[in-house]
């Protein structure tokens, strides 16, 4: 009899494209742990890790997931593997969770396949998230603007988009051997019941409940959007961002970047014209 994996299901893509509310998701079923951006907080200063807030409510050292990783992390040595580190993070899970369930790692960087896929004992499934380039546009462009970044060049954004996303879904591919899973923002807000039977049908297991509160499953995510936060509560039900439809912003780059308007269109098209 084969030994049992543990399951990863590891999502790649661009910030700013509902990662957050996709990790989230996987979790109302019961079936998984939502932790987030896990290779931001493996890779940062510790005492950052350390003064950030998990979304369980509690702080990070306090956090009954965290707080564990963060004091086995500070015993290790500075030229420990990446690879060294996450067996932490699925050690600690081990001993919280069981060997059952999956954990989300929406770390979003494609590079970071190569080492999940050397450790023992893992089955890793790999989603690439996505949202609408014109959505995306204007969430980056008031983002820039709430972060006191300055006003990037909408071509610039939606540029980095389309270089950005096909990159990093031909990477995942070419580490998995086979194409990642698409899941569009939108999708998850328009169109969840054919969203969520996608994903069942390609991930083996019925992960998202979508009848539950966004916020109703185990997740320990210290590194993600805001919005994750129990204060803000915001994300208790799943609410389309269509700040875009009244925005002329992305108007001029849709009509004068036809590759981009393209891909856009032909990846909305597998959740049938959501839009």
């Amino acid at each position: 009899m084969s030994e049992c994996k543990r399951k990863i299901i590891y999502v790649v893509g661009l910030s700013h494209s509902g990662s957050t509310v996709l990790d989230m998701l996987l979790t109302t079923s019961g079936r998984a742990v939502g932790l987030g951006q896990v290779w931001t907080v493996l890779r940062e200063d510790l005492e950052r890790s350390r003064a950030r807030q998990c979304s369980c409510g509690a702080s990070a050292t306090e956090c009954k997931f965290w707080g564990r990783v963060l004091d086995r992390l500070s015993q290790l040595p500075a030229s420990a593997s990446g690879q060294g580190r996450y067996q932490i993070v699925l050690e600690t899970i081990d001993r919280l969770y069981g060997t059952e369930v999956a954990i989300i790692d929406s770390s979003k960087h494609a590079e970071h396949l190569a080492t999940l896929m050397r450790i023992p004992n893992v089955a890793v499934a790999v989603l690439h998230n996505m949202k609408d380039v014109r959505s995306f546009t204007i969430s980056t462009l008031d983002n820039n603007a709430r972060k006191g970044y300055g006003r990037a060049l909408p071509e610039k954004i939606f540029y980095q988009w389309y270089r950005d996303n096909r990159a990093s879904y031909d990477l995942a591919g070419r580490s998995l051997g086979r194409p990642p899973i698409r899941v569009m923002y939108e999708g998850l807000c328009l169109s969840i019941d054919a969203v969520a039977a996608r994903l069942a049908a390609n991930l083996g297991e019925d992960y998202i409940d979508v009848s539950a509160a966004l916020n109703c499953g185990q997740t320990h995510i210290i590194s993600g959007n805001r919005l994750r936060l129990p204060e803000t509560g915001k994300l208790t039900r799943l609410a389309y961002d269509s700040r875009w439809l009244v925005r002329r912003e992305w108007l001029r780059p849709y009509a004068l970047m036809p590759m981009v308007r393209k891909y856009n269109e032909q990846c909305l098209r597998e959740f049938g014209n959501v839009l």
